[in-house]
Formats: structure tokens, sequence, C-alpha cells
């Protein structure tokens, strides 16, 4: 398991954002390339578009959760179900381990602000929170939501 989080984090520590660390982690056993795993990835870090919704984490691994669980057809509709459901504990879970799912608030400044981004930079703010974030994302998707066979 920790070998998956020293992945994540190295993706991390080499310019990917922090949802495609998780993608380029756990996407390729899930059926994507690395280049998709990228690509999908790309507009999701900072919270989505940089708006700081949903830490890009958080949804990349809502995203392996559907890969792994979701349905392959439309008439899959428990499958759907099922899927949702996991993602709906699983963000519940990321909230009560970091407190919010909210990038922002994970965070606790404005990535607009360019002042308030590099004195987080500076400070190793985005190794510190958002390298907290890959790893309760990675930790959660190794222990609580492995592929379940139906």
């Amino acid at each position: 398991m920790e070998s998956k989080i020293h992945i994540a984090l190295a993706y991390f520590h080499d310019k990917a954002n922090c949802a495609q660390a998780i993608l380029l982690t756990y996407g390729p056993a899930e059926g994507l390339t690395p280049e998709l795993c990228l690509r999908l990835g790309s507009g999701m870090g900072g919270g989505v578009g940089h708006k700081q919704h949903i830490c890009g984490a958080i949804n990349a691994g809502a995203m392996i959760i559907g890969l792994r669980e979701g349905n392959q057809t439309m008439n899959e509709t428990p499958k759907k179900e099922r899927a949702s459901n996991l993602v709906g504990e699983y963000v519940e879970k990321c909230t009560n381990t970091l407190g919010s799912i909210n990038c922002q608030k994970i965070l606790g400044i404005d990535l607009n602000d360019p002042v308030q981004k590099q004195k987080a930079y500076d400070a190793g703010l985005f190794d510190m929170v958002c390298g907290k974030a890959i790893k309760v994302v990675c930790e959660l998707l190794e222990n609580d939501y492995v592929k379940v066979q139906f």
C-alpha cells in the first residue's frame, strides 16, 4: 500500500496535478493509458479548473471507483447505483478525514491570488496539504474501495 502512496506522490512531485497523480497511479489497472490519465486529470487540479471546488485528488478517486464498480451498459442500473453509493460513502470519508472536500477549505488559500499562491509554494503547503489529500485517497482506494466481484 505504501508503494501506491509513494507512486502517486512521485507523480505529484514530477509536475502532475493531484488528480493526474491519482489517475496515473490507479488508472492503468482499470484500462486507462497513462496519456488518457493525464488528459482526464488535466483540468481537475486546483479543485476543477483552479476554481477550488471539490479537490482534484478526491474527484480522481471517485472516477477510479466508477471504473471499478460502475455500469458498462445502459441497462446495468444496479451497478450504476452501487457505484454512486460507493462514491457517496467515499466522499463522506474524505470529508471526515480532511475536514472538507473543497480545495479552498483544505488548502486555506485562494489559488487565484498570485501572492497567496507563491507564499503557499514557498512554505511547502502544496506538498503538505495536497500530499495528505493524495495519501488519504490512496488509502481509501486500497483499503475500502477495492473492486468487488459480482
